[in-house]
């Protein structure tokens, strides 16, 4: 008995005591200090971890994070275009993650006064020494998301080349768009838009001092973020033809026909507007009142109007607070400057997932009519006619054959969620590499294949490549992480995602148009990864009836 005793004293603390958690930065043992001219001083810190799991990196990556790109929208700067920030005395602590924008979900952690970016650079280079920059917008349908989507110091940490990455933070749901004539006749539209506009400014007049090459800028986002990206992109024209603010271009999952963008008093809009004020008990006239009133209105009331009326609407994906058009940035659609080729000649990066539709589309649709209907609802500026090429072109299972015949959760799951993943990502990201490869610039498109922890009847839903192209070990498939977030740098510091991806890489060769070749990145059990010819991927006819000039523009993409 003393033996047992005295063994338990003697191996207690190893049994019992616990590691001691890595923190998630620390204090560099060199200052990191910038000078941001007519703005002031910002002291760094050392990111040690991933933002997930907390897993340790090989070496700390220097960062210097929630600094403002703006004077903050709170007061009576509600609800208006931001401004630059103002010039202080001394030096800031740029060491903690500034809050998420208002959006869906708990308030906890969220705050209007969110206009801010994070910077994340490869250590032990100095400053003088300008690497490449990726400018990342974060995705969430516009009312989600934030600076911590992509996890920056995890993508440097993972990169063998030295690069900068800077994830920034825009305003959402109603306080970012709020489509009504109210806004449209006080210039209020898109203002989510306006601020990346204003982070795309402030980064070509300040990046450099924190070692970035302001002649190697790619912008880069996924969802809703590549499609703000690609409405950027497409913006060759005004006060913006031939001054892009960027080099080139990475595009996941969106494009600038990926959504349809009809104008600030849209039916639809005018509904979810009405039904927002009355929320918030504002009235809809006269204009000086009502905005007098949004603006003085509690910002919970406005995060839980915001909130219901998104939930509302997320069945039937007749989601609010979205961009519209006319509007700024988007003075015209997608679809007319691609045909009016006002898009910037510049270097592009575009993917898409094999089953984007099936993250967002209703699992209970058993019949045809059903099947008509949410397409109907969907896009009310369908014809009859068009309804009837949709019955063909996505054939019923119903009779028990076809391609959607073995759908997992509903008879028509599967036949859904092809209409809608062609409609809103797969066919117009096909149409934005078609017009870009035109003009003869190098565009590299890709068909991600690899799931990431989602459930067998989902495929490889919308927004499976982020962990990968983030270069996460975490990632279900961490070989894949490595070589997807590999092509990537090679894009970024070189505009070639093959001169540096790792050994054994496939070549990802360039896309000649409709019909040639795209990346298949796939897992093992999938077939690995390789180039295939576009039409072994993707629906071709489909994509050929949605990409219809006409119908672009009648539905307002």
């Amino acid at each position: 008995m003393f033996f047992v005793f005295t063994a338990v004293l003697l191996f207690w603390p190893y049994t019992f005591a616990k590691a001691k958690p890595i923190p998630y930065s620390r204090d560099p043992k060199v200052p990191l200090v910038v000078r941001l001219p007519r703005y002031g001083f910002f002291q760094g810190t050392q990111v040690l971890t991933t933002l997930k799991y907390s897993i340790e990196f090989e070496t700390p990556v220097d960062a210097w994070l929630g600094i403002d790109y703006a004077t903050q929208p709170v007061g009576d700067k509600r609800f208006a275009a931001a401004t630059w920030p103002e010039a202080f005395a001394g030096t800031k602590d740029a060491d903690e993650y500034g809050p998420r924008c208002v959006q869906n979900g708990g308030m906890a952690d969220q705050s209007e006064a969110c206009l801010s970016f994070n910077l994340y650079r490869t250590p032990g280079v100095p400053l003088d020494q300008k690497l490449p920059v990726l400018l990342w917008v974060h995705g969430g349908a516009f009312v989600g998301g934030s600076g911590r989507s992509l996890d920056g110091a995890a993508f440097v940490a993972a990169s063998t080349e030295p690069i900068v990455v800077v994830t920034m933070q825009y305003r959402l749901g109603a306080l970012g768009f709020l489509p009504s004539a109210l806004f449209e006749e006080e210039d209020l539209l898109n203002l989510g838009l306006r601020d990346q506009r204003l982070f795309l400014e402030f980064m070509q007049e300040y990046v450099e001092y924190f070692g970035g090459d302001t002649n190697k800028i790619t912008l880069g986002g996924q969802s809703a973020g590549a499609h703000s990206v690609a409405l950027h992109y497409f913006h060759n024209y005004d006060k913006d033809k031939g001054k892009p603010l960027f080099n080139q271009v990475i595009i996941a999952s969106g494009a600038p026909t990926a959504r349809s963008f009809p104008d600030a008093e849209y039916p639809l809009y005018k509904r979810q507007y009405e039904d927002f004020m009355t929320s918030v008990k504002c009235p809809l006239q006269p204009n000086d009142k009502a905005l007098k009133c949004l603006r003085a209105v509690a910002i919970k009331d406005i995060h839980d109007a915001s909130t219901h009326i998104m939930s509302k609407s997320n069945y039937n994906i007749t989601w609010p607070w979205q961009p519209v058009s006319p509007g700024p940035l988007i003075e015209k659609r997608g679809s007319t400057s691609g045909e009016d080729g006002t898009f910037y000649h510049l270097p592009l990066l575009i993917s898409t997932t094999t089953d984007e539709g099936k993250l967002f589309t209703p699992t209970n649709l058993t019949t045809n009519a059903e099947f008509i209907s949410f397409l109907a609802n969907l896009a009310p500026d369908l014809t009859p006619s068009d309804l009837k090429d949709l019955e063909k072109l996505y054939p019923d299972p119903t009779s028990g054959s076809g391609p959607y015949s073995k759908a997992p959760k509903s008879l028509e799951y599967d036949r859904i969620s092809a209409a809608y993943g062609d409609y809103s990502y797969i066919c117009p990201a096909q149409e934005t590499a078609r017009l870009v490869s035109n003009v003869s610039v190098s565009v590299y498109k890709a068909r991600f294949n690899v799931p990431n922890y989602a459930p067998s009847w989902q495929g490889v839903p919308h927004a499976s490549d982020l962990w990968y192209f983030n270069g996460l070990s975490s990632a279900q498939y961490s070989d894949i992480a490595e070589l997807y977030h590999s092509y990537y740098v090679s894009f970024i510091v070189y505009g070639d995602p093959n001169k540096s991806s790792i050994d054994g890489a496939p070549t990802w060769e360039m896309y000649g148009g409709v019909g040639d070749g795209e990346l298949v990145v796939g897992n093992a059990d999938r077939g690995g990864t390789y180039m295939e010819k576009e039409g072994a991927g993707i629906r071709m006819e489909q994509c050929a009836w949605w990409r219809d000039p006409e119908r672009m523009k009648r539905l307002n993409k």
